[in-house]
């Protein structure tokens, strides 16, 4: 499973001491090691069967599919950050964010306020921009965002593999509608999403 929105890593580069905190496997030196691990561990993760909709929408389903993506890789796995970084909400207000993320989804469902892309769209944003955890926020997103299109019996967004452009253009694409929805307009992510 290779995901277009994620860089890709330079093989030959060496892992630092702080990018190793947490790190489980030994042999892993080099972020081409990385990226590989974390792509086995996250396309095991993908053989387990999406839950139904009310037990996706969880805040405890969510971390537990965070650590089934990356828990054979990293020790944080599952847990939500604790330090500030340069994107995502202040740590101590996280758990708060996505319980009522996840409460607002499940209104959203019940109640038919959304149609199924429009609801998927607008659980996902707020998801990666709240940033829960240290690493792979972009992927968990994605993958928890197609779970719950497919506990709603539709199909998994495309996430623009469908446009003809490079790599880094997709991942600026994604950037873009990702600010936009930040501004409040919906409409360029549900166009990448679909594309």
């Amino acid at each position: 499973m290779n995901d277009p929105l994620v860089p890709q890593a330079d093989g030959h580069t060496e892992l630092s001491e702080e990018d190793r905190e947490g790190l489980i496997p030994s042999y892993i030196a080099t972020l081409g090691d990385l990226f590989d691990a974390e792509q086995r561990n996250i396309a095991a993760a993908l053989r387990r069967r999406p839950p139904s909709t009310d037990v996706l929408l969880d805040d405890k389903y969510l971390r537990d599919l965070h650590k089934a993506m990356l828990g054979q890789v990293w020790t944080w796995a599952g847990r939500y950050r604790t330090r500030e970084t340069n994107i995502g909400i202040d740590p101590t207000q996280i758990s708060a964010a996505v319980r009522t993320l996840v409460d607002d989804a499940r209104t959203w469902v019940e109640a038919g306020t959304f149609e199924p892309d429009e609801l998927a769209a607008r659980f996902h944003h707020p998801l990666v921009q709240i940033h829960p955890f240290p690493n792979g926020n972009g992927r968990h997103g994605r993958i928890a965002t197609d779970h719950l299109l497919l506990s709603m019996d539709e199909p998994t967004f495309t996430w623009g593999r469908n446009l003809d452009v490079e790599a880094d253009e997709l991942r600026q694409d994604y950037r873009r509608a990702l600010q936009r929805a930040d501004d409040g307009y919906i409409d360029q992510l549900l166009t990448f999403c679909r594309s």
